[in-house]
């Protein structure tokens, strides 16, 4: 039986999170066995893939809510500072 478009596109971005999900997961074991002396690489490395498997997973969640017919997910917003303030000098 032939899949719609709709199912073929709902398997396609399941893939491609469970592929985001899998990197980010390799690319942390790996940087965790580096040796000492690239501590710093691998940081910058584990990081760097951190960033682009949540970003690949926040546009499939997009991209699926989107098919499904729903409110696009509202952003969530960092809580606001309150401003320091400092003592006069005397």
């Amino acid at each position: 039986m032939a899949a719609t478009p709709r199912e073929r596109l709902a398997a396609l971005i399941r893939d491609v999170e469970k592929a985001a999900r899998q990197l980010r997961a390799d690319v942390q074991k790996r940087a965790q066995a580096a040796p000492k002396s690239m501590e710093a690489a691998s940081a910058r490395l584990r990081k760097g893939a951190a960033d682009i498997a949540g970003q690949v997973e926040r546009y499939m969640r997009d991209v699926r809510v989107g098919l499904q017919g729903g409110k696009k997910p509202t952003a969530k917003r960092a809580a606001r500072r309150k401003p320091v303030r400092r003592k006069a000098r005397a």
